[in-house]
């Protein structure tokens, strides 16, 4: 059944695949991605070749896989060789049926290759080898962990288990010595390289984040049982190098591998690619300070709950065991967010304009992070008022402490969303006040206010419905009472909060409209602000152009003597009125011997 199963899922995913395969391609040719003037073997064949490529070579690999593990169990003893009759027919009828297949399906595609040399670039081929290059990494990275795990002690070893890691590895080093020689010649083809790239570095930092954590909050837990327990006891080896110890550094080994490899070695600067910014901002960013928030939250909420029950010194040992585990989720939540806002610093300030923008989007995705949290609080404390408000019956919950854990969380996330929430956002109505036009109608600062107010105004409508049905369905059966809150009372608290950040947030556009329509006049008349980079040998000019475009510019010295001089007046204006007629929002002004040019250009 075990070995039913596995073939099953595999087959399942294959079809999948497939079917997002063709869709894909589907909306590709749809896209006209196909339409180059040498169209190469044709899409049909193309998806015939690398579909049919793809199965075999999952079924050649599975069966290898097997033959591996079967022959290492005979070798070191693990099994007896009258015991493994059905696997050795499986694995050798999945390697004889897969393997010619692809070997064959492999060979077609290397002569198209060079009777149709187009056919490197095209979406079908890279699809193909990425997709392969991620498959087996993420397998092979599952398979090394649970290698690492039984060789390090933290799970039952057998040296079967090094099939998995060594086949898959050979089939990922196969495939990426064909897209190292290939290259990437196309548009699509960069952006499938990065799509696996990114990817695969995401699951490797997870599991890099994972163990650390994992191996540093087992370490914590063995020394604080140790303080806590009995002092006259120190923790012994076993204790500090257990189970959970050892399977954390594993995966910390394997993820950490995978994330340097595909982030350090591979991945480089890569711009301001949308794959990129995905990990950086969405995963990484987001992700870190995520855990961040919901570490402290814990932390608070268990400092809360002691000071309200006051349970007594003899439970404290018990209580705050939660320690470890937010000590550790602190340590590496922090660490994700902070190495990886420093990279998007970083890069930002290498690309022309990049710095201010990249900021931008980093202070919004943040604020969004701390109001949601603030948001989730005030739900519980305006429930909470409103349950003691308005009891259910009477002097029925007297003495009751059913308020006191919502009350305890919600106080936590305020107290930790209040400080996220306010630094960022109030940084960014600093920002507002200061750069009225370019903040305010900076589209990340509009996504964020107008996502913010349409969540409220949806919370709104469905909390606001919930409990029209509580209150209507009471009065349809004659038993409308103060009981009707009591039992809406969270309801009552989503829409107090909705409505007090909807009205707060309709203020804030409402701001905004009217600081963009204080001057319309002179804001039409005003040129929009451009990224502009000056290359002259000396700064006297850089100040001048900067004098009349009204803003700072870039200045790259370039290492000739023109342009150390002063330049005529007319000369400056007639240079600022090329920036500003010059269409896009880069623009590269080179001063030289010759004389001076304002080239626009793009940030790919």
């Amino acid at each position: 059944m075990n070995i039913l199963f596995g073939l099953i899922v595999p087959v399942v995913s294959l079809a999948v695949l497939v079917a997002i395969i063709v869709g894909v391609v589907s909306l590709s040719r749809r896209a006209g991605e196909e339409a180059d003037s040498d169209p190469g073997i044709g899409t049909l064949k193309r998806v015939y070749y690398y579909v049919l490529g793809f199965v075999a070579l999952g079924f050649a690999s599975s069966g290898v896989t097997l033959l591996v593990k079967g022959l290492l169990d005979v070798i070191f003893g693990e099994r007896v060789i009258s015991g493994g009759e059905a696997q050795l027919a499986l694995a050798l009828a999945l390697t004889l049926v897969g393997t010619p297949i692809w070997l064959y399906v492999l060979s077609l595609a290397q002569r198209s290759l060079r009777e149709h040399p187009v056919e490197t670039g095209t979406f079908g081929r890279k699809f193909y080898v990425y997709l392969v290059l991620g498959v087996s990494a993420a397998v092979g990275a599952s398979g090394l962990v649970l290698l690492l795990r039984g060789v390090l002690g933290a799970a039952d070893f057998n040296a079967g288990q090094i099939a998995l890691p060594l086949v898959m590895g050979g089939v990922w080093y196969f495939h990426w010595r064909i897209e190292t020689l290939e290259g990437q010649p196309s548009e699509m083809a960069r952006l499938w390289r990065r799509l696996y790239i990114y990817l695969t570095a995401a699951y490797g930092l997870g599991l890099l984040g994972a163990g650390v954590a994992l191996f540093t909050a087992n370490l914590l837990t063995t020394a604080y049982d140790a303080l806590a327990g009995t002092l006259l006891l120190s923790p012994g080896s076993d204790d500090l190098w257990s189970s959970g110890v050892r399977g954390g550094v594993a995966m910390a080994l394997v993820g950490g591998i995978w994330w340097w490899w595909h982030w350090h070695r591979v991945a480089g600067v890569d711009g301001q690619s949308e794959p990129r910014q995905v990990y950086l901002y969405l995963y990484a960013v987001l992700g870190g300070a995520a855990t961040v928030v919901v570490s402290l939250s814990i932390l608070l909420y268990g400092l809360l709950q002691w000071a309200v029950d006051a349970p007594g010194v003899l439970a404290a040992s018990t209580h705050f065991r939660f320690l470890p585990d937010v000590i550790a989720g602190l340590a590496v939540g922090g660490a994700i967010w902070g190495y990886h806002s420093a990279v998007i610093h970083q890069e930002a300030g290498a690309l022309a304009g990049g710095l201010l923008a990249a900021r931008r989007v980093y202070r919004y995705l943040v604020a969004a992070l701390g109001l949601g949290t603030l948001a989730t609080g005030l739900v519980l404390l305006f429930g909470v008022v409103v349950g003691v408000l308005v009891p259910e019956a009477g002097d029925s919950l007297v003495g009751s402490d059913w308020w006191k854990q919502p009350l305890d969380l919600g106080l936590t996330l305020a107290l930790v969303g209040v400080p996220i929430w306010g630094r960022y956002w109030w940084a960014a109505q600093r920002e507002a006040s200061a750069h009225s036009d370019e903040e305010r109608t900076a589209q990340s600062r509009r996504v964020f206010i107008y996502g913010v107010f349409g969540i409220a105004v949806l919370i709104t409508l469905g909390d606001l419905s919930a409990l029209l049905f509580v209150i209507l369905r009471d009065l349809l059966e004659g038993e409308l009472a103060l009981s009707a809150l009591q039992q809406g009372k969270w309801f009552i608290g989503a829409l107090l909060m909705a409505g007090a950040i909807s009205v707060y947030y309709w203020l804030i556009v409402r701001e905004d409209r009217e600081a963009a329509g204080e001057q319309p006049a002179e804001a039409m008349a005003r040129p929009r602000r451009k990224s502009v980079t000056v290359a002259v040998s000396a700064d006297g000019v850089v100040r001048q152009i900067e004098a009349k475009l009204g803003y700072s510019v870039r200045w790259w010295r370039t290492l000739d003597d023109a342009g150390s001089q002063a330049i005529p007046e007319a000369d400056i204006e007639s240079l600022a009125d090329q920036v500003n007629e010059t269409a896009g929002d880069n623009v590269l002004m080179v001063i030289d011997a010759t004389g001076a040019r304002v080239l626009p250009y793009e940030v790919s």
